[in-house]
């Protein structure tokens, strides 16, 4: 078994939407991360490499620290946004969106020719979420490390990221997986991916998915808040411009956190809601920003977008003769 749908099925599983009433945000829920894969970069010049590639200083990254980050083309446009951390001395991690992962190893490896370092993605390698009140102790109970906001711990194979508070990231293999939800008491409280990028985008951390490849720069996505950007660390592919937009204070898109109260979201156009769709205002027939990542949870369509500083205090819609349904609601943070 090397995916979650071969180990959720021979284990009798019950996979619950993010939607569902079952759904008890305070006790321990856990969420198959097969919407994200590892990107794994091993050798001896593998942090130097990339050093010379992302947004995020590699100096900051280790087997206990985690850093958000950005791979961008030479005009600063991000081909992928991640986690990166370390195993050891000659091993980085990249945790990213799957629906990117093969054209980000590609748009990597082409730049990794002269060093000694080796790019793969790891199609062996399962993500489990796990957020509640009850997390840390589960982890406990697994006799795995517990480790603080914004850090990272490997332990016989697994690798646990701690994303904020009571919200982790585990990594490992099938049968390291299937092992540990056999050791839970009771049968788990499986829910879909979809409410881990619902707390993604409560978070307002965005990621780079299929549709918005080479669109956004790394501050358009509030980045500069979150550590993902190091203006100190030297040259980097697209760091220019990066580093220009910053230091000119000409930015004038940023990330906001949309609501749209539909009754019945799963009945909502498709093909008009997508990562990289255009929003508008009333008083504007020309697109005032896209969508980044959408989830649909009980309150409706949550969503990520970057749009113009200008349209963040107007309702928005995905035409531009509306219905103007979309909400700005407040980040966990300032963007300064």
């Amino acid at each position: 078994m090397n995916s979650w749908s071969e180990l959720v099925q021979a284990s009798n599983y019950t996979l619950l939407s993010s939607q569902s009433d079952a759904i008890d945000e305070s006790t321990l829920l856990l969420c198959p991360l097969d919407h994200k894969s590892a990107l794994e970069v091993i050798g001896p010049d593998s942090k130097s490499f990339l050093q010379g590639q992302l947004s995020c200083d590699l100096d900051e990254v280790s087997d206990t620290q985690w850093r958000l980050g950005a791979h961008c083309n030479h005009k600063g446009r991000m081909l992928s946004s991640f986690r990166a951390s370390a195993l050891g001395e000659e091993h980085i991690r990249l945790i990213l969106r799957h629906n990117i992962s093969e054209n980000a190893h590609k748009a990597l490896a082409k730049y990794a020719i002269f060093s000694k370092a080796e790019l793969s993605v790891n199609s062996d390698l399962l993500g489990l979420g796990l957020s509640g009140t009850n997390a840390e102790n589960q982890l406990q109970a697994w006799q795995l490390p517990r480790p603080k906001d914004g850090q990272c711990a490997e332990h016989n194979g697994v690798q646990i990221l701690n994303i904020s508070g009571d919200r982790f990231e585990i990594w490992t293999d099938s049968e390291r997986m299937k092992n540990l939800l056999d050791q839970l008491k009771s049968e788990p409280l499986l829910v879909d991916n979809a409410y881990w990028r619902l707390l993604d985008i409560r978070a307002g951390i965005a990621e780079i998915e299929a549709g918005v490849e080479e669109s956004i720069i790394p501050q358009m996505l509030n980045f500069n808040e979150l550590d993902g950007i190091n203006y100190q660390k030297g040259c980097y592919t697209g760091q220019e411009i990066i580093a220009r937009m910053q230091y000119r204070g000409n930015l004038k898109r940023h990330t906001v956190r949309l609501l749209n109260k539909a009754d019945n979201a799963d009945d909502f156009d498709s093909t008009s809601l997508k990562s990289g769709a255009e929003l508008f205002c009333a008083d504007s027939k020309q697109a005032v920003g896209e969508l980044v990542n959408i989830a649909i949870s009980s309150e409706g369509i949550e969503a990520l977008a970057v749009i113009k500083d200008d349209a963040a205090e107007k309702a928005l819609a995905l035409s531009p003769d509306g219905p103007w349904n979309f909400t700005v609601e407040p980040l966990p943070y300032a963007i300064t």
